[in-house]
C-alpha cells in the first residue's frame, strides 16, 4: 500500500526502496509480492471519490487499476469499476478473469458463472496463441473466500460441465479448502442447513443422479474419494 510517496509491504508493513517504472516488489523481509500503483491506477481508482469509468476510458488502465484494488482488498470498487467497464462496451478476457476472483472472493456464485460463461466464449474466439485459455487455466489455481476454488463452486452446484470445463483447464481435483478441509468431492455432501440433514443425519442432496454423475467423473481423473480415505 502508498501513503503519501512512500510504499509500505501488504503484508508486514515494512517500507520499501521503490525504482521508478517497476509494476511489483518483492518485501525483503517477509518476501510478500507487492504491486506498485502507478499514477493510472491511482487516478483511475479515485481513492477518496468513486469510480469514473466511460467509454473513453484506457482499457489497459481499468485493468490495472482493477486488479490494483483487488490486491489490496478493495473488492466492491474493484468489481464496481469492472462492472462499469463492461457496460461501457469492454470485452477483454482480463476483465472476466478479474471478476471472478472478486466473485470466488465475495462468494457470489451466480456472478462466477457469468464470468466463466464470458470467457468460455471468448477463449472460443481467441487467437493461435491461446492467452484466454492460459488465463482460465491461471484462475482455476485461485482460493476466494474459505480456501475454494471455481471447481469447488462447480460441484456444489451440482453443474457437471463446469466441473469438467474447470478440471481440463487444469483445477486441481484434490485441493482442500475451509475449515472441514472439503474437496471437490466431499462438499457435495456438505449440508447447506443442519434443517436440510435428514433424519439420520446423512446431508441433504438436491439431485442425487447429478452427484453421482460429478462424483464418478472426478474419481475418473484422479480424485481421492473423503468417505474412502478419510479426509
Amino acid at each position: 500500500m502508498a501513503t503519501g510517496n512512500v510504499h509500505y509491504c501488504m503484508g508486514c508493513g515494512s517500507p520499501l526502496d521503490i525504482a521508478i517504472n517497476r509494476e511489483f516488489i518483492f518485501c525483503p523481509f517477509c518476501g510478500c509480492k507487492n504491486q506498485i500503483a502507478s499514477q493510472s491506477m491511482e487516478t483511475t481508482l479515485k481513492i477518496n471519490g468513486g469510480i469514473q469509468v466511460n467509454a473513453k476510458t484506457d482499457v489497459e488502465s481499468i485493468i490495472n487499476s482493477a486488479d490494483y484494488a483487488l490486491s489490496i482488498g478493495r473488492y466492491d470498487e474493484a468489481n464496481d469499476m469492472l462492472i462499469s467497464a463492461i457496460m461501457s462496451g469492454v470485452n477483454d478476457y482480463r476483465v472476466y478473469c478479474i471478476k471472478a476472483k472478486i466473485d470466488l472472493i465475495q462468494d457470489n456464485n451466480k456472478s462466477l458463472f457469468e464470468s466463466l460463461t464470458r470467457l468460455k466464449k471468448l477463449e472460443e474466439a481467441q487467437g493461435p496463441e491461446r492467452e484466454v485459455t492460459r488465463a482460465v487455466c491461471e484462475l482455476m489455481q485461485f482460493r476466494g473466500k474459505n480456501g475454494v476454488t471455481a471447481l469447488h463452486n462447480a460441484t456444489f452446484n451440482e453443474f457437471l460441465e463446469w466441473t469438467q470445463y474447470c478440471v481440463e483447464h487444469g483445477a486441481d481435483v484434490n485441493c482442500v479448502a475451509g475449515m472441514n478441509v472439503v474437496t471437490p468431492i466431499s462438499i457435495m455432501f456438505v449440508p447447506i442447513s443442519p434443517k436440510l440433514c435428514k433424519i439420520d443425519g446423512t446431508p441433504f442432496i438436491r439431485n442425487k443422479q447429478k452427484v453421482k454423475a460429478i462424483r464418478n467423473y472426478l474419481l475418473s481423473v484422479g480424485a481421492r474419494d473423503k468417505f474412502r480415505f478419510g479426509y
